[in-house]
């Protein structure tokens, strides 16, 4: 009988042992509840902007470029020495002084058209004795030389005024 009272005195123990720790539970949960709703609310903050004004639209200028007019002689020309330019960097002498023909003969029927027209020739024929400058430095194989007479030349047919 004794064992059963022994029992009995531990388990009242064990019983308050329970008891303080939930009350320690609750205490510790009415704790966070308090520091929860004591918590300040959250800033809601709305903020309005200016709506943006479009820039104004800028007034667009009519440029109309005065073009020479188009002629089909000087730019067949001008393709002539292009060709003429390629074959001396190839170093091929005989085509080159072919393509040189063809410019020279682009470059007369420009000028015969000039001339018809009333026109100045002038630096349609400066272009033609040019061009024989260029075949003399050709023919005496002075192809850098060709070469940079016909860079001249062919930037002075693109300036051509008309």
């Amino acid at each position: 009988m004794r064992q059963a009272v022994q029992g009995g005195a531990s388990g009242g123990r064990l019983g308050a042992v329970w008891w303080w720790a939930l009350v320690g539970v609750a205490c510790v949960l009415a704790l966070a509840a308090l520091v929860y709703l004591k918590r300040p609310a959250p800033i809601v903050e709305t903020v309005t902007t200016v709506a943006r004004q479009p820039a104004p639209v800028a007034t667009p200028i009519i440029f109309s470029p005065q073009l020479p007019e188009h002629d089909a002689d000087v730019e067949q020309a001008g393709d002539r020495i292009a060709e003429v330019e390629v074959y001396l960097k190839k170093r091929q002498s005989v085509a080159a002084l072919a393509a040189l023909t063809r410019a020279r003969h682009a470059t007369t029927r420009a000028l015969e058209a000039r001339q018809r027209k009333g026109s100045r020739p002038d630096a349609l024929a400066s272009a033609l004795r040019e061009l024989d400058s260029v075949q003399r430095a050709i023919e005496r194989g002075a192809y850098e030389d060709a070469h940079r007479q016909l860079v001249a030349l062919d930037k002075n047919l693109d300036h051509l005024d008309f």
